[in-house]
């Protein structure tokens, strides 16, 4: 079998067997990195397309470092998805009305409403462990599976499940307490 620089040189010259190459040989680990970027599958698999695609509309001007293709293609995965998330932000951004989109309260009361419930929210994830903070942070706020979590922070699966758990009655409790008048 062709090495990877072998394999691009043919796909240079139009060769789409070289391309197939390529993509059997790294299509599964692609996938693997942009199913961990999107946490949806149909994204991945779109995600993937995308890359293998880039690689075919670029291959003229690619260069590999070394001689494995692998590096190149994770990169461009991690690019792709980071560009489709900012696009994705921008789009949900511009459709919200002008004074959500800027901050901006047409109330003077409900400015002051929105600041004391982002303070009181504030000072609940505080009282959390600085674990519970950071699982908080990655699950609730990033959107990362627990599984992903666990994997980034070097714990289980089930850690993550039950203290997310917990941080959530903690909040929940707060905001209750909050909404009935509570201090």
């Amino acid at each position: 079998m062709a090495d990877d620089a072998e394999l691009l040189r043919r796909a240079r010259e139009g060769d789409m067997r070289a391309l197939s190459a390529l993509y059997e040989q790294y299509c599964r680990v692609v996938f693997a990195r942009a199913f961990l970027e999107t946490g949806s599958r149909a994204d991945a698999e779109e995600l993937m397309q995308d890359v293998f695609l880039l690689l075919w509309k670029k291959r003229r001007k690619i260069q590999f470092a070394g001689t494995s293709a692998l590096p190149w293609l994770l990169v461009c995965t991690r690019h792709l998805s980071a560009n489709r998330r900012r696009h994705n932000h921008r789009r949900t951004t511009q459709a919200l009305p002008a004074d959500l989109r800027t901050g901006a309260d047409s109330e003077p009361e409900a400015k002051a409403v929105r600041a004391q419930l982002m303070a009181r929210i504030d000072a609940s994830v505080a009282r959390l462990e600085p674990i519970d903070q950071e699982i908080l942070r990655l699950c609730a706020v990033e959107g990362l599976t627990y599984q992903e979590a666990a994997d980034a922070l070097g714990i289980s699966h089930g850690s993550v499940r039950n203290r997310l758990g917990r941080a959530r009655a903690v909040l929940r409790a707060d905001a209750a307490a909050y909404t009935e008048g509570g201090s």
